[in-house]
């Protein structure tokens, strides 16, 4: 059983103190980032820029709070997210820059996603080779930060599909999209399960994973549109364990209230409910099932509130 914390976005009193924003150093350090990153290390903060249109992605200060606890570790942090040099650009239209958040902004795979170090596994679902971002290979840490929020192909996205989609080449992406019209969604989320064994495969006990289950809306941060969030925000977590986080997050979504005038009315969501099940027809815990047992972490987890 693996711990997972939690700074829930209602606070018990209005004070500085208990801004979401300024509990991110406690929360990080709780749940263990001492014990990943290093004096010197270089660490990759994985997170989706999001595109031009769009607004429901993770808000700079988060990040940049992130940024501030890894530099105060001695660690050199860059932010960073696939597609080549253009989605760089969405990055700075959104906000995200290093005037904003105090750390370079990078592509993941070169300007031209064509900067990747191929990983063979031994043991795969479907995909023997992975592309995996050179640099997200090449850096020492990777602080995987994720935006809870639907997905049309996996039902949900969350810290899996921030690595499995977001640290690779187009290739390696087209690669497990072909699983799902091959073999459905459970093939799909297999073929992530795979591509996350790959990127992982040289961060051995530097990796730490969090999750903003914050504006929780039905689709990828990749559409250029706003939405009503489905659920209230329910605050950031993190955990050093994969599985648990992503489990922890889809049972908070589930057990929260809907929020009236978003998709929620048009399902008739309540709380309790597997929501992106019934919003995609896709159940995102297959994802969770499918990793566990690819060994990249324990469903079983402890929640604990900051």
């Amino acid at each position: 059983m693996a711990d997972v914390y939690l700074v829930k976005a209602v606070r018990p009193r209005y004070d500085k103190s208990e801004s979401l924003v300024n509990k991110i150093p406690e929360l990080m350090e709780r749940a263990g980032i001492k014990e990943v990153v290093k004096d010197g290390d270089v660490v990759a903060i994985k997170v989706h820029f999001g595109v031009r249109g769009g607004y429901r992605i993770i808000r700079p200060q988060f990040i940049r709070a992130v940024v501030d606890v890894v530099k105060g570790l001695g660690g050199k942090p860059f932010v960073t997210d696939t597609w080549g040099l253009n989605h760089v650009y969405d990055a700075y239209y959104n906000g995200l820059s290093y005037a904003t958040l105090g750390a370079p902004v990078l592509p993941a795979n070169g300007i031209k996603e064509n900067d990747f170090r191929v990983v063979k596994l031994d043991e795969y679902y479907w995909l023997s080779e992975v592309e995996v971002a050179g640099n997200i290979y090449d850096a020492d840490v990777l602080i995987n930060f994720a935006h809870a929020k639907g997905h049309g192909g996996a039902g949900y996205g969350g810290v899996i599909k921030n690595i499995a989609l977001g640290c690779v080449t187009q290739r390696t992406r087209r690669a497990q999209h072909s699983k799902e019209r091959e073999g459905g969604v459970k093939a799909f989320h297999e073929a992530m399960a795979d591509v996350v064994k790959a990127v992982l495969s040289n961060k051995q006990g530097k990796v730490f994973h969090m999750l903003w289950i914050m504006d929780v809306v039905e689709h990828c941060d990749c559409t250029a549109f706003g939405m009503i969030p489905l659920v209230p925000d329910i605050g950031v977590a993190a955990s050093k364990d994969l599985v648990s986080i992503e489990k922890a997050g889809l049972d908070l979504i589930n057990q929260a209230p809907p929020v009236p005038g978003s998709v929620a009315d048009k399902y008739g969501l309540k709380p309790g409910e597997n929501k992106f099940l019934r919003i995609h027809g896709r159940d995102p815990y297959v994802q969770v099932e499918v990793a566990e047992k690819a060994g990249l972490g324990s469903s079983q987890y402890k929640l604990i509130e900051l």
